[in-house]
């Protein structure tokens, strides 16, 4: 499960790749840590800056996170403590191992586990990544609905191999889906198109309602770069009468006041938010549009659809080609 999951593509993954070459370059290598604790952090703990070594490549590895013993937002550079002790922590209580000790921890069942990664601000003080923090204030956290488990849920499995101080035939899943997996993001909202009338004179009210109903955080969550869209379409019979869009996204700017589009540049660069319109967790929001139209005798009818979207830069192989000579033969 793991191997198929984006914390073992975390270095590898070409839309990090590209922000983090990107941002090496315009740093000097400066960024170079603040990338690579959560994305390579074998390479930060045993000083492999330029990703010499197979295991700095392997991303989030399982050594890594059962090595964590606490984690300190405090520490902007580095909040995760992790001994390596030969000791690996976990939340089973019963679990025994012929390879190396093992211990119960409560931590890895917290949601305060996944902070150290999905909280981020910048030493300019933005808040960049706040997926913890919007946990933390959602439905699901006075629940007590943790990140795990939405993200590692409960399923059929063996605990390493087969004896090993437990028989339990259920786990927690390891492949950690989230923004990139089409079922999950899916699964996080839901519109309906609650009425179209007609209003004084010949204006059109088209009430659409947009809920995070799915999700304990707000909707879309990482970097800002993401965004979710509503399209409204309004008919008349069969004629097209206007098209309407909203979007949900947080929008940070540099210094400048220029709205930041790259990833990297939003890491770099983001002096402030200029807006936050992303639906919270358990919101419900009525999106009100109007139009004109004034034949009363046509029937009203619409459509809206809702779409995740996100525009990475990705490093692309294109084939270069050059006609460099020709001939001809006629006899």
């Amino acid at each position: 499960m793991w191997r198929r999951s984006m914390h073992s593509a975390s270095f590898t993954d070409p839309i990090f790749q590209t922000s983090y070459l990107r941002a090496y370059q315009e740093t000097g290598g400066q960024a170079g840590p603040v990338c690579l604790r959560c994305h390579a952090p074998a390479a930060v703990m045993y000083d492999d800056p330029l990703i010499r070594q197979p295991l700095s490549r392997e991303g989030i590895t399982c050594d890594y996170c059962h090595s964590i013993v606490s984690v300190d937002l405090e520490r902007r550079d580095e909040p995760f403590t992790v001994k390596t002790d030969g000791v690996k922590r976990g939340p089973l209580a019963d679990a025994d191992s012929p390879a190396h000790q093992v211990a119960s921890s409560p931590l890895h069942e917290s949601s305060e586990f996944c902070a150290g990664c999905h909280e981020y601000t910048n030493e300019r003080g933005v808040s960049l990544l706040s997926t913890f923090s919007e946990w933390k204030t959602s439905p699901q956290a006075t629940q007590g609905i943790t990140c795990q488990n939405c993200h590692m849920p409960i399923g059929p499995g063996d605990v390493v191999r087969s004896g090993l101080g437990s028989d339990r035939q259920m786990i927690n899943l390891h492949n950690i889906s989230g923004g990139h997996s089409r079922d999950q993001v899916r699964k996080a909202a839901s519109i309906r198109i609650l009425g179209v009338r007609r209003e004084p004179g010949s204006s059109v009210l088209v009430e659409v309602q947009v809920a995070n109903t799915g999700s304990g955080h707000s909707i879309p969550t990482g970097m800002p770069t993401r965004r979710l869209t509503l399209d409204v379409v309004l008919y008349a019979g069969d004629r097209e009468v206007r098209r309407f869009q909203r979007h949900y996204q947080k929008s940070v700017v540099d210094a400048g006041g220029e709205i930041l589009m790259d990833d990297h540049r939003v890491l770099l660069e983001a002096d402030s938010i200029l807006e936050d319109t992303r639906l919270r967790a358990g919101e419900r929001r009525i999106e009100k549009f109007y139009a004109t139209v004034s034949n009363k005798q046509e029937v009203l009818k619409a459509e809206a659809s809702l779409t995740y979207l996100y525009r990475p830069e990705l490093m692309l192989r294109q084939e270069m080609s050059i006609d460099m000579a020709s001939d001809q033969y006629t006899p």
